[in-house]
């Protein structure tokens, strides 16, 4: 399921971190998450129905039209948008989003990114999301954990974790690197904003 919620969190990761990336399996979460409720919508509901915040459709990207449809009627990206709204309107304590980014483009990503935070700034809805897109992870979480077979091997920020192998080099990090190899002295980045002020500086 693209989209998990939970009203029973008690665990020390959440005490200091309101958005968790997660590179691991849906059911490596038991690790840190228990009591994982899945989302389902029935086909013949209409979208209107489903929510009551139309402000958050503009943030998605979503059109108005959207609400006279009927959820059997969206597409793949649209019903998730939905769900995703429909679930966050529910206030629970945690949201988990489970490689809801595929299918995305930046763009996209980036409106997901507003919105999600937009809800924890509302209600201080927590959220962990599992994505192996390190781009989108970091727009949306600077912790992250790292799970595999139920055992936690990293948590901490990306890139320490990229640092210690633990996660591919992106394009990006490798550029980096081979300007180094040059004496650039760039930092580490996985935005390309920061990196292109990073080169002017080295530069002039």
């Amino acid at each position: 399921m693209e989209i998990m919620y939970s009203n029973s969190i008690n665990n020390k990761y959440f005490n200091n971190h309101s958005f968790i990336g997660f590179i691991g399996e849906a059911s490596d979460l038991t690790t840190i998450v228990s009591e994982i409720n899945n989302v389902k919508l029935k086909d013949n509901t209409k979208v209107k129905k489903l929510i009551k915040g139309i402000t958050y459709l503009d943030i998605l990207g979503l059109n108005y039209d959207i609400l006279k449809n009927k959820v059997c009627k969206l597409s793949d990206t649209e019903l998730k948008l939905i769900k995703l709204i429909n679930t966050c309107e529910k206030h629970p304590n945690l949201v988990i989003l489970n490689n809801f980014d595929l299918g995305f483009n930046y763009k996209d990503k980036s409106k997901i990114s507003k919105f999600i935070k937009t809800i924890n700034a509302e209600y201080k809805t927590n959220f962990i999301i599992i994505s192996n897109d390190i781009f989108f992870l970091n727009k949306t979480s600077k912790h992250i954990i790292i799970s595999k077979n139920k055992i936690i091997k990293y948590q901490g920020d990306l890139i320490s974790a990229i640092k210690q192998g633990l996660i591919d080099k992106p394009p990006i990090i490798k550029f980096i690197d081979l300007a180094n190899e040059s004496n650039a002295k760039l930092d580490y980045t996985l935005d390309n904003k920061e990196l292109l002020k990073a080169i002017y500086r080295s530069v002039f």
